[in-house]
């Protein structure tokens, strides 16, 4: 979040103006002071530079000496202080379901595309090597394959990091380089997780986060969540301490990543080896007796159904999309309202309130009001509770223009 930068008071009133009538005020009475007069002329230069070094240069140095309010590379800095990086841009991922002929193996790093239409194609390649030698049970494709090929699922990566891979489904059907063995590719859900290099208000809240609860390594819930959030496309994580009974040392994260949805696996296992360091315990996060578990929180289909007034000459489906947005910041926050531990002990409950969806729709920009009697949310207008290990998602936003 953003945080409010006051200059202080001893920076204040220091316009050109006001140090040149300063200066003027201390020559002597019986000069010539008037403008375009020498003394006049001969001190204007020397406040305006003192101006600007007032008004802009120390009152930058100032910010930068703060997390709250620094920025690119002196906001690094103070994340390295912290022992924090800045997140590079991460790339989605999910899975291709192909159909390949038996005994083909289709390496690592195979290209795939989205279909070309306004846009250019978005490639992915194969996260690892597969190898059709039997067929994954739980696929069910309408079309037709060719005799002896075999259906599997096939991890794939965007081959660019940000928001440009996180696709729908059935959007990837095209090879790269087509091959013969291959005869069948699609997603059959979203490929996700694809995130853009971490913003500065992002980082600074991982920063202050730091500051505020300490750089620990006891297995806090605060230190977990700081070390998910290390990994990249990660947005927030939720710590449930011995979900599997008292004493038994279990932790369980539920992950979150930036565009606000339940995290893909790959994310998941980042997360997972990120703290447990499976192949180097030397460098393992979490103490000795931990057993971590990392899981994606359940996701609640929130539909969404409403009337609107809209400001002239503004597109609905525009609309509708900035929309979303806010939407998958609230649900953020309705999420974390309460801890679990409070959740658990019955002194909160995290819930989607009706009336904040509507102030979300009230916030859009491009929209003026909205019929409030037409505000539907799973077709009904009551609140919906967010039990633990859930985690709302936007599903079907209708908006019909007024």
């Amino acid at each position: 979040m953003p945080y409010e930068y006051t200059p202080p008071e001893f920076l204040q009133n220091q316009s050109v103006d006001e140090i040149h009538q300063r200066m003027l005020n201390a020559l002597p009475e019986d000069i010539d002071t008037s403008e375009a007069s020498v003394p006049w002329d001969f001190t204007r230069p020397a406040a305006i530079e003192k101006a600007r070094f007032i008004e802009f240069q120390l009152n930058e140095t100032i910010k930068i000496m703060f997390p709250h309010w620094a920025y690119r590379g002196w906001l690094d800095l103070h994340a390295e202080v912290q022992g924090l990086t800045r997140r590079p841009a991460n790339r989605s991922f999910g899975y291709l379901v192909v159909a390949a002929r038996a005994g083909h193996i289709l390496r690592q790093g195979f290209q795939f595309a989205t279909v070309a239409n306004l846009t250019p194609s978005i490639l992915f390649e194969a996260y690892e090597d597969i190898t059709f030698d039997a067929p994954d049970e739980d696929i069910v494709i309408p079309d037709a394959i060719p005799w002896g090929h075999i259906l599997k699922y096939v991890p794939v990566q965007a081959l660019e990091g940000g928001t440009i891979g996180n696709v729908p489904p059935d959007s990837v059907k095209l090879m790269v380089n087509p091959d013969s063995n291959i005869s069948y590719v699609t997603n059959l859900s979203a490929i996700t997780g694809g995130a853009p290099q971490e913003w500065d208000d992002e980082l600074r809240e991982r920063v202050l986060e730091a500051i505020r609860y300490g750089i620990s390594y006891a297995g806090r819930d605060a230190d977990y969540v700081r070390w998910a959030k290390e990994v990249q496309g990660v947005g927030n994580a939720i710590v449930e301490a011995e979900w599997a009974g008292p004493g038994t040392g279990t932790v369980r994260l539920f992950v979150i990543d930036l565009n606000g949805l339940p995290a893909n696996q790959l994310i998941l296992d980042n997360v997972f080896n990120h703290i447990i360091r499976p192949d180097n315990r030397m460098e393992r996060l979490a103490p000795i007796n931990a057993i971590l578990t990392v899981e994606a929180p359940a996701p609640i289909d929130i539909n969404i159904a409403a009337s609107v007034l809209l400001q002239p000459g503004v597109d609905i489906s525009a609309v509708t999309e900035r929309y979303k947005q806010n939407l998958n910041k609230y649900w953020l926050a309705a999420s974390t309202e309460f801890t679990i531990q409070d959740v658990q002990a019955g002194h909160g409950l995290n819930e989607i309130r009706y009336v904040f969806i509507g102030a979300a729709l009230a916030d859009t920009p491009g929209v003026v009001d909205y019929d409030h009697t037409s505000l539907l949310v799973n077709g009904d207008t009551e609140n919906i509770v967010i039990s633990i290990g859930t985690f709302p998602v936007t599903g079907e936003v209708t908006l019909s223009v007024i």
